[in-house]
């Protein structure tokens, strides 16, 4: 006879791998696709079939200064649209794909390595996807949860307190209990993170090479504190071979125009920067008196 904790291992190790959803990011030159306020010039933006802006979010992500749990992967971020009257949670889990993505070796892999720690097709609330970048492909988990925001005014989010007591309150299992880490890990990193953030991000639905697609413009501040424009866009494929070729074909397209940045759409890469912590006030000298 087979116990229950035995059985549940069996159910695991027989569970098939998640079959995720696919999408393309390419990073755009702000210098050649945006005016100094961030709005689409009027060629890029005629070639892309934008349509007016479909409103602004506010996005905020939490972890703590040493950026723990960016560290093991993990992402939580808290977004609003506009004026709504709830904000989104994400909880959100990111394993490496080998390479640029294009390898269906690479990609299965990737499910693999998931499926090790119960990121499988038996878990419906997390949604898998693959991120064809530029030249990096990633596989993400997200575990999507809505709260009410009767009490904030317009593009506004929680603050630093508020945010943690949510991101404790409706953290789930799987990170809750995640395996490479000791017992308590992740209530501890959020007790103590920090908002990275808030940026502001305006959206304009689109269309390419006969594809539904959304350009994301976020201003960021640099580290000159001056601001800076991140533009993306991103489309969804059927399946791995369709996203191959859509990137291909985007930056066909988007390269000879001279509105392609040749680096990868990862957004968190340049939010979630380590902070120094603050240096220790330095011993009194013996006798030294104090004066004031």
């Amino acid at each position: 006879m087979i116990n229950g904790s035995v059985a549940a291992a069996l159910a695991r190790a027989a569970a098939a791998n998640a079959e995720p959803t696919y999408q393309v990011k390419l990073l755009l030159n702000p210098g050649t696709v945006l005016d100094l306020d961030g709005v689409p010039l009027a060629e890029p933006a005629a070639a892309l079939s934008l349509a007016g802006d479909a409103g602004f979010e506010s996005v905020q992500y939490m972890d703590d200064d040493r950026l723990s749990l960016a560290g093991q992967c993990w992402i939580i971020r808290i977004r609003r649209d506009g004026d709504e009257g709830r904000i989104r949670l994400t909880y959100k889990t990111r394993f490496a794909i080998e390479g640029n993505g294009a390898d269906p070796a690479a990609v299965r892999r990737a499910l693999d390595r998931a499926n090790e720690v119960n990121f499988d097709a038996s878990d419906t609330n997390y949604v898998p996807q693959v991120n064809l970048g530029y030249a990096r492909a990633t596989l993400d988990f997200s575990n999507k949860k809505r709260e009410p925001a009767p009490h904030l005014a317009p593009g506004e989010l929680p603050g630093t307190e508020a945010s943690r007591a949510l991101a404790r309150e409706r953290m789930p299992g799987k990170l809750r209990n995640w395996p490479r880490k000791p017992a308590g890990w992740a209530d501890a990193v959020t007790a103590n993170s920090l908002v990275y953030g808030p940026v502001r991000q305006t959206s304009y639905p689109g269309r390419l090479l006969g594809r539904a697609l959304e350009m994301q413009v976020t201003p960021l501040r640099t580290a000159s504190g001056e601001p800076d424009w991140f533009a993306e866009i991103t489309a969804k494929a059927a399946g791995l071979g369709e996203a191959v070729d859509l990137r291909s074909e985007l930056i066909g397209k988007l390269r000879p125009e001279g509105w392609l940045l040749e680096r990868e759409a990862f957004k968190t890469d340049v939010i979630l920067v380590p902070r120094p912590r603050p240096r220790p006030a330095a011993p009194r000298p013996p006798g030294d008196a104090v004066t004031g």
